[in-house]
């Protein structure tokens, strides 16, 4: 990481002089990823999800506010994949997205402690937008043509992460919970949640 340091002081009534720093670190982020649909309440046998990787590369801007707290954000790029799967006795439909996502974290509260070792819990907000999207659909093992569900183009939630800053180094596994249906339809619930291991440089 880049340090970039800010410094400020105030002058006190006795003319005395206080110097305080805040400091802000700029890094490379890298972020392979496990990402697979929820489906709330209709998670059962009609459905299901295959985990697929996906991989992710953008920056980190990382502020110091206190000793014990940091806010961090970090817009990066995303190659996404995910698979939906109708596991019917005698019907096996599946259907595979590929998605190209610009995404955005918001962290507001990173909660770290320690020396050059520093374990660390965050908790924050995220918004992805959907740049391109191709889907196939087999049915049986044979390629569906003509058959392409709409999809969203914004994926937002929350996220939750533990890891630990390592140096100037940071490494966490980040859990992201989207609150909206990537495929649009009013009958099954499937939103995209995701896990990702975030490693920043």
């Amino acid at each position: 990481m880049v340090f970039l340091g800010v410094h400020a002081q105030e002058i006190t009534p006795n003319d005395s002089t206080i110097s305080s720093k805040k400091e802000m670190k700029v890094g490379i982020r890298l972020s392979p990823s496990l990402n697979f649909f929820d489906y709330g309440d209709l998670s059962f046998a009609q459905v299901a999800s295959d985990n697929k990787v996906g991989f992710g590369a953008g920056v980190v801007f990382d502020w110091k506010i206190s000793e014990y707290n940091r806010a961090r954000l970090e817009p990066y790029f995303e190659i996404q994949n995910v698979v939906n799967e109708s596991i019917n006795p005698n019907i096996d439909a599946v259907t595979s997205f590929n998605n190209l996502v610009f995404g955005l974290d918001v962290i507001p509260l990173v909660i770290t402690y320690g020396g050059k070792i520093k374990p660390q819990l965050s908790f924050g907000g995220f918004a992805k937008y959907y740049l391109t999207t191709s889907q196939e659909t087999t049915f049986n093992g044979n390629t569906v043509s003509n058959f392409e569900p709409n999809t969203s183009s914004l994926q937002y939630g929350f996220n939750y992460g533990i890891g630990a800053y390592i140096g100037k180094r940071l490494v966490e596994f980040r859990y992201y919970q989207s609150l909206n249906d990537f495929v649009e339809s009013s009958a099954v619930p499937n939103s995209i949640n995701q896990v990702q291991l975030i490693l920043v440089y």
